[in-house]
């Protein structure tokens, strides 16, 4: 069986490399994507409406999918894209390189002194959310201009004016990794699976390198690209085989497919926590800021979005922070991260940033230095004059030419924009959650549990590892909920940004966490990962990130499983001190003792909450209480 596999996937690498060219349009694709002044700044504007006035909006990418005439210019564009120059500054390489290597600059925006070893994007600052913006904003601009080009070469009348009409208010999709696949497709997209695809264009179908699978580099850069053994890859990887080659792995889309499903009802829980809890601009968008401010809320948008890098990658491109803009991945994932930003701000406009130092270096920024709404947000140009976008000029979609579906004024008539918003997060988040079980109709137990003496909660047998997946039993509202309240509870995590030789993963379970690490990721008993994507031990940085696991549906299914009575202190408490357990696990995928983490931080910690009386309503958060300290 082996062997077979290994002339199955020869087989498939043979078909990429015979059939792997871009759609063939039968004039030099320089020809078509050449700028008019190679000259001139790069500038990054404001898309044109629709042709009825409305602003256009971003769509899901299944959604754009059921749109042939839209899909088709989508993935012809990609394609078209990746293969530009790699010399020319809107090429998919210079594009994605301005994120992180080659560490060269771009637009004529120079390195600050001793920070040319970083890319331009600020993680673990203020500027997180927004300056990616204009970043995704570039990308759709060449996206945009590329697709108009493409659907006047159409030779049909009548099917040139059908891809016209579509390219004309042409938005990037996002993959909304925060919601279940429909029954017909896996959780990560099948239309990343494939290295080849049949596609139809101006000269017909062809078979093409599928331009959602991967970004082939031409050449690839191993003086930039120093990581062993990436740098010796032709193409970007996704769960890298490297078994079957340690020059050319085949891609395993399947297993990104199953690690990010493991992590759907943790990312909802930490989303809908997220979404009901966190009102300041700082706390919600960056990861460092709680930990700087000492403060109880450590969550974040940044450190949520870190899972899609650290499971979507699993040791291919998108796991390492320097190489991951170079996966198509990246794009969509980014553009579903704004799309949560844009739907936050929406719950609280008045909300924004305040000043604070950045976390780390950037390419054109010291850790350290002070920014705020007005720091420039390098390197994007709003104007050919020299001035750049900044936070307070990309505050809103509608200054880039864009909307999503859930941040749109809805038609006349209808609820309000806010509650019509807050109605799907409760339903599309809030599942899990305790104040969740009261829109589920109650179903009679089947075989009724008899709760174990208060003595002895907590104390269990060797290997006791329970079923605590998504699908395991709930209990009864009236169990967890008393007096319209309940009590939630989080796994909080503070940890150096660079204690571990890159990205590393904490652990929580319920009794005993497996010999194979392997397993981790679909133990029954897995509570939740904090995910840490960080830079090799490069930089020295002492920066301190934050992030959460949520305990609370955890706990729901112990409550249904008769292990506890209920969410109160006084049982969990005692529960929790002999049932969590964490573990860390390196990028290397072995077991990590955890005194060897730099500047480690574990501690539970419980707030009381109001159940809402409405779906057009969402949990009101008390005070935060530390209660147990795992790990300091």
């Amino acid at each position: 069986m082996r062997s077979l596999l290994l002339l199955l996937s020869s087989l498939v690498c043979t078909l990429v490399l015979v059939a792997g060219q871009p759609y063939n349009y039968g004039v030099d694709i320089e020809s078509l994507t050449r700028r008019e002044d190679d000259s001139s700044r790069i500038v990054i504007g404001r898309l044109p409406l629709s042709s009825n006035g409305t602003l256009p909006v971003r769509p899901e990418i299944r959604q754009m999918k059921a749109d042939p005439y839209r899909w088709d210019l989508f993935i012809l564009a990609l394609s078209m894209f990746q293969y530009v120059s790699q010399d020319d500054p809107t090429s998919w390489y210079q594009i994605a390189g301005i994120h992180g290597v080659p560490y060269d600059s771009w637009n004529g925006v120079e390195a600050a002194a001793g920070a040319n070893q970083s890319g331009y994007c600020p993680h673990s600052s203020v500027l997180f959310p927004t300056w990616h913006r204009p970043y995704l904003a570039l990308f759709e601009q060449e996206m945009y201009r590329t697709v108009n080009v493409i659907a006047d070469m159409f030779p049909n009348g009548t099917e040139r004016q059908a891809y016209q009409q579509a390219a004309s208010d042409f938005r990037i999709p996002y993959w909304d990794w925060a919601m279940g696949a429909p029954d017909e497709d896996d959780h990560f997209p099948r239309v990343f699976w494939n290295p080849i695809i049949s596609q139809r264009g101006p000269r017909g179908i062809q078979i093409i390198r599928n331009p959602l699978y991967a970004y082939p580099f031409h050449p690839k850069n191993e003086n930039a690209f120093i990581w062993a053994p990436l740098n010796s890859w032709d193409e970007t990887k996704r769960a890298p085989d490297t078994s079957v080659s340690l020059t050319s792995p085949p891609s395993h889309n399947d297993q990104v497919s199953a690690a990010l499903l493991s992590k759907l009802p943790e990312i909802q829980q930490r989303l809908f926590i997220l979404f009901s809890s966190y009102t300041d601009f700082n706390t919600f968008g960056n990861k460092a800021w709680a930990a700087s401010q000492n403060l109880s809320t450590w969550d974040s948008i940044e450190s949520i979005h870190d899972i899609i890098h650290i499971y979507g990658g699993l040791k291919g491109h998108m796991t390492y922070v320097p190489l991951s803009a170079f996966d198509p991945l990246f794009f969509v994932h980014h553009t579903m991260t704004d799309r949560l930003v844009a739907m936050w701000q929406v719950l609280n406009p008045s909300s924004w940033m305040t000043p604070a130092p950045a976390g780390e270096t950037s390419f054109t920024t010291l850790k350290g230095e002070i920014q705020d709404s007005k720091t420039a947000l390098t390197p994007f140009f709003a104007s050919k004059d020299g001035t750049y976008w900044d936070s307070d000029m990309s505050r809103t979609t509608e200054a880039f030419g864009y909307s999503y579906a859930d941040t749109s004024p809805p038609a006349a008539g209808s609820q309000d924009l806010r509650e019509q918003l807050i109605r799907k997060i409760n339903s599309w988040y809030g599942g899990s959650s305790a104040a969740g079980l009261q829109a589920i109709s109650q179903r009679p137990r089947r075989h009724p549990r008899r709760l174990k003496d208060s003595s002895v909660v907590g104390l269990h047998v060797p290997g006791w590892r329970p079923n605590i997946r998504f699908e395991a039993e709930n209990p009864p509202a009236s169990s967890v909920i008393k007096n319209g309240h309940y009590t939630e509870w989080i796994a909080n995590v503070l940890v150096n940004a660079e204690a571990l030789d890159g990205n590393f993963g904490i652990y929580f379970f319920l009794g005993e966490a497996s010999e194979e690490t392997r397993e981790w990721n679909w133990a029954q008993n897995l509570v939740g990962t904090v995910g840490i994507f960080a830079m090799n031990q490069t930089t020295g940085s002492e920066l301190k990130i934050s992030g959460t696991t949520p305990l609370t549906s955890a706990l729901i299914k112990m409550v249904a499983a008769g292990e506890i009575a209920h969410l109160g202190a006084g049982v969990v408490e005692p529960f929790l001190r002999g049932a969590l357990q964490f573990r860390v696990l390196g990028s290397d995928g072995e077991e990590v003792e955890p005194k060897t983490v730099v500047g480690l931080h574990v501690e539970i910690s419980s707030s009381e909450v109001k159940v809402p009386k409405s779906e057009a309503e969402l949990p009101e958060w008390g005070a935060t209480v530390t209660r147990i300290e795992m790990w300091s």
